[in-house]
């Protein structure tokens, strides 16, 4: 009879705010895990959790019953988590011809909704436990899912782990690598959509002939037909960085109970960085605000988060947090009269209507800390992924911030239109190839041992040119016959092992994909680069 009361009192008690305050945050999390890392959610849990018991706690004393306390809280939670989402349908979907996304008209729904939603519970006879029990059982179910894809992505980087320790004593096996002299630092620097000259003049009207002729002048190839092996980020830098193509990093995977969406895992395991290490080598990386790119186990991870005034800054996942909840009408005040240095509080709001501070401060940190690396310690392996030129486009030329919205106010970080666009991305090529020209430089002059450097975009930036990526290397200041114009990735580092270390990979065929087609790879479409 005893157990039979527990069972009972466990699955009345009212713990449904909880699991209502935190399910947002957890869905979020879940929808965008391979970009950002579970720490991020960490401070929007504890503000939530802490708001939504002292409303409880709150409630209780006015309402004099727990259960009943519970569903105001819960009733809350919803209200308060679920406006930006009705507000953004609202703004996409007219209504009678009318735009009914607009604050004027949503603040006045959304508190008659609430005064009508206490009414309910106050003054509407509610059997309270079994509301308490249904309620639980709702927000259990809600919570599952994001909790088991989060709980399963964990349990995927430890099998990345381990499928990557295979690859890898396997590959070593078969292509020792050997370390003697003096040993170069080798940077890898991805600008992430950088698009090569001939699809710059054609689709933007931009010439980068000028940017390329100095990188020559100091020393670098330039592979002016180079194009990705595939079109999306995470496979193709797997295969840079595996030096092998994505069919047979799949095979791996699938002996793993994997597939190919988890190939990210061998990016941030790679078998390049591997290799490296057995000679000698420390890998350097830095915090990407990307989770399938963030390197967290290098020997040198260099990331804002390190300096404490980060904890004060609002992280883009929180900006998309705060865009989903009421809390969106505050980041839409855009009365300059009221930033005053006096109301720090609400210009940190503000910050979110422009919401690339810390992506802003993320690129910049990268750019100021490389030039640095050459003063550490030991042979370097430098692995760089920055997202210039890629959306949002928010640096000029000279770059300064822009804050003219309609270069990134398009939906996913894009521009509102062609034209803003085409302008965006020629902005930020000219800033980046300033940047790149200072920094290459400095990395040559200041190396006790010349160094390997290798720039490479990841993708083309437009439909025409996807595949067509800006790839060019320096290789200690020599000339190596090695090198051609149609290069890609997949055989930088074969090149570079061979060349350098002793191994004895050879060359694959170069060969480009798009999407999710595996199997058929995409011919070249500029003439000028075709080779029948």
């Amino acid at each position: 009879m005893a157990l039979r009361n527990l069972r009972v009192d466990l699955t009345s008690y009212p713990f449904h705010p909880l699991l209502f305050a935190t399910y947002p945050i957890l869905a979020l999390l879940a929808a965008n895990i391979t970009e950002v890392e579970v720490l991020v959610s960490i401070r929007a849990l504890g503000i939530s959790l802490f708001g939504i018991v002292s409303i409880f706690f709150l409630l209780r004393v006015i309402c004099g019953s727990w259960r009943k306390a519970a569903l105001i809280a819960s009733f809350v939670a919803l209200w308060f988590f679920s406006y930006g989402h009705l507000y953004q349908f609202m703004r996409k979907v007219p209504v009678v011809g009318m735009c009914l996304g607009r604050h004027r008209y949503m603040i006045i729904f959304y508190g008659l909704l609430f005064v009508v939603g206490l009414w309910l519970i106050f003054k509407r006879s509610i059997n309270l436990i079994a509301s308490t029990k249904f309620m639980n059982l709702i927000g259990l179910v809600l919570v599952a899912y994001p909790v088991f894809r989060i709980v399963n992505h964990s349990f995927n980087i430890s099998a990345g782990e381990e499928i990557a320790e295979e690859l890898a004593v396997t590959t070593l096996k078969s292509h020792a690598i050997s370390g003697e002299g003096d040993l170069p630092d080798i940077y890898y620097i991805i600008l992430d959509t950088y698009t090569r000259a001939d699809a710059l003049t054609n689709d933007f009207g931009f010439d980068n002939s000028p940017f390329l002729e100095e990188l020559r002048e100091t020393g670098f190839y330039i592979a002016d037909c180079s194009r990705s092996n595939y079109s999306f980020t995470q496979a193709s830098l797997s295969t840079s960085l595996n030096m092998v193509y994505l069919s047979e990093l799949d095979q791996v995977l699938d002996e793993f109970g994997l597939d190919t969406d988890d190939v990210w895992l061998l990016l941030k395991q790679s078998l390049v960085s591997r290799q490296l290490k057995t000679i000698g080598y420390q890998t350097v990386a830095f915090d990407t605000g990307y989770e399938w790119s963030r390197i967290e186990n290098a020997d040198i991870y260099l990331s804002l988060a390190q300096d404490p005034f980060q904890l004060q800054l609002i992280e883009p996942f929180e900006a998309m947090l705060i865009k989903s909840t009421l809390a969106l009408v505050l980041t839409d005040l855009q009365n300059k009269a009221f930033l005053t240095q006096t109301n720090r509080l609400l210009e940190g709001i503000n910050e979110i209507n422009f919401p690339y501070r810390s992506f802003v401060e993320r690129q910049l940190f990268i750019l100021d800390q490389l030039p640095q690396i050459p003063s550490y310690p030991g042979p370097k392996f430098v692995f760089v992924h920055l997202l210039i030129p890629h959306v949002p486009h928010v640096f000029s030329p000279r770059g300064e911030i822009i804050t003219d919205t309609r270069y990134y106010g398009g939906g996913l970080d894009d521009a509102i239109n062609d034209d803003f666009f085409r302008r965006g991305y020629v902005n930020e090529i000219r800033f980046i190839n300033s940047r790149m020209l200072a920094i290459v430089k400095t990395l040559i002059r200041d190396s006790e041992t010349p160094p390997i450097i290798v720039i490479q975009g990841d993708s083309g930036v437009t439909k025409g040119n996807w595949l067509q990526i800006f790839n060019a290397y320096y290789l200690r200041g020599e000339q190596n016959p090695k090198l051609y114009s149609t290069i890609s990735p997949v055989n930088t580092f074969r090149l570079i092992f061979d060349s350098y270390f002793g191994t004895d990979y050879g060359l694959l065929s170069d060969e480009s994909f798009f999407g999710n087609d595996f199997i058929h790879s995409v011919p070249e479409t500029s003439p000028q680069c075709r080779t029948e």
